[in-house]
């Protein structure tokens, strides 16, 4: 009789996992099929709280990289030779990190999301579990990219953030996933990269626009061109007509004067020139040239960062983003008048050591000082306006986003009067731009092995 008994308690014992299961898999269903009317209300639900947890987010990351910065610069003013030797470690600690723990996370993380979209679908729901965007590869992106800014290197947060924001967005649709069932894992993909680059620049009108332009570019490429022909023409006619006016008044916004038309045009065509050859370069020709051994070059691209690093004075490390908003907020302020050449080989240089970090947020800055010497070149008295007409223009060069590139600027710089000039711009420097680089750099860096090494 014992014998029987404890051969009962086995069996019940054996029983009971599968009846959890089986329970478990009774009260999924039961929350699937309750109230099915409202499940698409769940779903938008569930990415509202992804949203509010990637605010949250790229707020924390901001404040880590704006420190991570302040340290670099204490560094540099008090020991700058002793940081001759800490900064190339410490991209290589960076580098390190990546190669070692997590190869999705490094450069810039836009290709990464652009990459995890287009395997992710509802008949696969394995590929919402990507490395390319999981947690792990979030939380290495944040350490790469920190490392790098205190070793000075010319890296943004912008695109990291992209990462970091889908793969929240990602594990959210995770979770989600066992109450709801299927759902278009896409939708959380595309509404991360937005509220990512809304989140890292206080632009929600550019994360609309870059959601339609850079990650679902496939649906809105074929009406782009036509787009922003209309408005352009639209717009010039309207003011040549009835003048430069808002609609709810004029705030005081210095006028550009009439030379803003002749610069315009040739800052459009540098920025489609040197965002063309930027992209080129970071896609292939100097890979050549550099150690094939990832140490050897990550410690090659960290000397030679410091080097311009200690020629500018510091003003290459970082993003751009201080020495940019210094110059822009200063009524007589200006820019050093190789800024432009040093910041566009060091962005080059940082980005090429295998390092998380993106070029978003380099660009605009790199595209800032490019705008002011043509400025000073051509003797146009309008700086800052060229400055930003600059931003513009190499960022379209650049990535192809060319309404992207229009909306950011204005958001973060609230200059509406300047909107032609920036369209003429956008639209000069995407179609040269293009020419050069056919394939939109996010998306050719996307198409590269994600696991190789550069």
């Amino acid at each position: 009789m014992p014998n029987v008994k404890n051969r009962k308690t086995i069996n019940r014992k054996r029983k009971d996992p599968v009846a959890l299961h089986q329970a478990k898999i009774l009260l999924t269903h039961a929350i699937q099929n309750w109230n099915p009317l409202h499940n698409k209300n769940y779903i938008q639900a569930s990415q509202l709280a992804a949203a509010v947890l990637v605010g949250i987010g790229a707020y924390f990351f901001a404040k880590v990289i704006s420190v991570a910065h302040k340290i670099f610069i204490m560094g540099f003013e008090s020991h700058p030779y002793a940081l001759a030797v800490g900064s190339p470690l410490l991209f290589l600690f960076a580098t390190w990190l990546v190669v070692r723990f997590a190869p999705e996370a490094k450069g810039s993380g836009i290709p990464q999301v652009l990459q995890a979209i287009h395997a992710a679908s509802p008949q696969k729901p394995e590929t919402l579990s990507s490395p390319l965007v999981s947690l792990k590869t979030a939380l290495f992106k944040v350490l790469s990219t920190t490392v790098g800014i205190l070793g000075g290197a010319s890296v943004g947060r912008e695109g990291p953030t992209v990462q970091i924001a889908s793969s929240l967005f990602a594990w959210v649709a995770r979770q989600s996933k066992h109450f709801f069932g299927l759902m278009d894992f896409r939708s959380f993909l595309v509404a991360g990269g937005a509220a990512g680059i809304a989140a890292a620049f206080n632009t929600p009108l550019a994360g609309i626009t870059f959601a339609l332009e850079e990650i679902a570019e496939a649906t809105f490429s074929q009406f782009k061109r036509v787009v922003m022909l209309s408005v352009i023409v639209g717009g010039m006619t309207a003011q040549a007509l009835g003048g430069n006016y808002l609609y709810f008044g004029h705030p005081e916004i210095p006028t550009p004067s009439s030379s803003i038309i002749f610069i315009t045009i040739v800052i459009g065509v540098a920025g489609g020139l040197f965002g063309g050859i930027f992209s080129m370069i970071l896609t292939k020709p100097l890979r050549r040239i550099l150690p094939d051994a990832w140490w050897q070059r990550t410690l090659l691209c960290g000397i030679v960062c410091y080097l311009f690093c200690f020629l500018s004075n510091g003003n290459t490390a970082g993003s751009g983003y201080e020495v940019t908003r210094k110059f822009m907020d200063n009524p007589s302020g200006t820019l050093p008048g190789i800024f432009f050449p040093e910041k566009f080989l060091t962005t080059i240089f940082s980005y090429l050591s295998g390092m998380g970090g993106g070029i978003f947020s380099p660009s605009l800055s790199i595209g800032a000082g490019m705008g002011l010497d043509m400025a000073q070149l051509f003797h146009v008295l309008d700086l800052k306006a060229c400055a930003l007409i600059g931003m513009v223009a190499f960022f379209s060069g650049v990535v192809q986003a060319p309404l992207t590139a229009v909306v950011i600027i204005m958001e973060m710089t609230d200059h509406s009067g300047l909107l032609i000039p920036f369209l003429v711009a956008a639209f000069i420097a995407h179609g040269i731009g293009k020419l050069i680089m056919p394939v939109p750099l996010y998306r050719c860096l996307a198409s590269l092995d994600i696991k190789s090494v550069r």
